[in-house]
């Protein structure tokens, strides 16, 4: 019989596991400011880069700690692409650089990475599928549709297997050869119940590669409980660690589905509480980062999505702001901070205050949401869009008919020859 315990609490400091008593951790952490998990003591969300890498580098000594000696710590994470509309500049965040210097701290050692190709868009970091300078050379901007899976060994000798489990471990030739090359290729998940898992495809193969039939398999951010139900398929135990409690029932529908006959007789699945929570003394870490870039969010990620679900309770509305001040005939400032351009709008200087006035008409008190073209942002970092007034008016339409304006034809967009048409004769 395996068992399985879904503790409800804080990784960062495992108080209801005992030392050296797990023999795999396989786990993702959660983003940095782009997921928001519903808890208010979350890693992430509401932290600088700083403190995010801090928070986790405490939870990577905890895992150190309940690891056995000579077992492997596996950790799914992506680069971060960094919005300039976010953090003033665009930039790729290679979170796993400063796990890797961690773990490497608590004088484990790296093994590697797989490359974990995956279909998806560029949404987990922000961005789209055309980006940068596109048609033109020099700011383009890669799509990051892969991930990493980095893999750490402790030191020491790993417990010895019995003949009976290493002959129920055994794997397969075809296994062995798909599954330790470094790159591979299978789809994401749909993301329903929890806003951010994995395929249990991903946690299945690392078991198989790390561990043997009976010993118990560890996730500190259990999320929707994938990698616990991986365990219990291929007939390990397992521990996992979930922060918010509003996911219990996501776990238990996953985990304790008895029409499918899951479980049956032989596991059980235990749901406890671990209310000794955190306290917060960064001194205990053996290295403190500091971050060189000091990046942190300059708007709230919440009032400007694109196309992310950044928390459970993101809907496919229409996201609407109003315009707290017209710039010039092609800025405008919105309620939330953001400065965005008008797709296809040249000023004129000579009708520059006519411009200018007609947009402030169209937009006194109303509301407004925008759309955008296969460019979201120009050569200058700046984010470029259509607008549009509630009722549907298209405003960058609007303007170019009053001809107080001219029509941008120094780049390529949808809407350009019937920008050109709405041109006064």
């Amino acid at each position: 019989m395996t068992e399985h315990k879904i503790i409800f609490g804080d990784s960062r400091s495992l108080n209801s596991i005992k030392d050296k008593s797990v023999q795999l951790i396989i786990t993702s952490p959660p983003y940095w400011q782009l997921k928001d998990y519903g808890d208010i003591d979350q890693i992430g969300f509401n932290d600088s880069y700083e403190e995010y890498i801090n928070n986790l580098n405490f939870v990577w000594k905890e895992c150190n700690r309940v690891l056995s000696d000579g077992c492997r710590l596996c950790i799914n994470i992506g680069d971060q692409f960094a919005r300039s509309v976010y953090y003033g500049r665009y930039k790729v965040i290679p979170i796993r650089t400063e796990i890797i210097r961690f773990c490497e701290t608590l004088k484990m050692d790296y093994m590697g990475a797989i490359i974990w190709q995956k279909t998806t868009t560029m949404n987990t970091s922000g961005g789209g599928a055309v980006m940068g300078s596109f048609p033109y050379p020099r700011n383009g901007i890669l799509k990051m549709d892969y991930e990493f899976i980095l893999l750490f060994k402790k030191l020491g000798k790993a417990p010895k297997p019995t003949p009976e489990q290493k002959k129920e471990s055994a794997m397969t030739k075809e296994e062995w050869n798909q599954y330790f090359s470094s790159h591979w290729n299978f789809p994401g998940v749909r993301q329903t119940d929890h806003i951010a898992m994995f395929p249990e495809e991903l946690p299945k193969r690392l078991i198989k590669m790390f561990s043997f039939i009976g010993e118990t398999v560890f996730d500190p951010f259990a999320g929707s409980g994938t990698t616990s139900l991986a365990a219990k398929n291929l007939g390990r135990n397992s521990i996992a660690y979930e922060i918010n409690k509003d996911f219990a029932s996501v776990i238990k529908n996953k985990l304790c589905d008895v029409q499918l006959g899951i479980f049956d007789n032989e596991s059980k699945v235990i749901f406890m509480n671990d209310d000794k929570g955190y306290q917060s003394s960064i001194e205990q870490l053996p290295y403190i980062y500091k971050d060189p870039h000091r990046m942190d969010k300059k708007i709230d990620v919440k009032k400007l999505k694109f196309g992310s679900k950044i928390d459970k309770t993101d809907k496919k509305e229409v996201e609407t702001f109003t315009v707290k001040e017209v710039i010039s005939p092609e800025k405008i400032l919105l309620n939330n901070g953001l400065v965005v351009k008008l797709l296809g709008i040249l000023e004129k200087k000579e009708y520059r205050k006519e411009a200018m006035d007609f947009l402030k008409e169209k937009f006194d008190k109303r509301k407004i949401y925008l759309r955008y073209d296969k460019i979201k942002n120009d050569n200058k970092n700046s984010t470029k869009c259509y607008v549009y007034l509630s009722n549907r008016t298209f405003i960058n339409n609007h303007l170019i008919r009053t001809g107080f304006v001219n029509v941008d034809i120094s780049i390529d967009y949808s809407c350009k020859d019937k920008f050109l048409k709405s041109l006064p004769k």
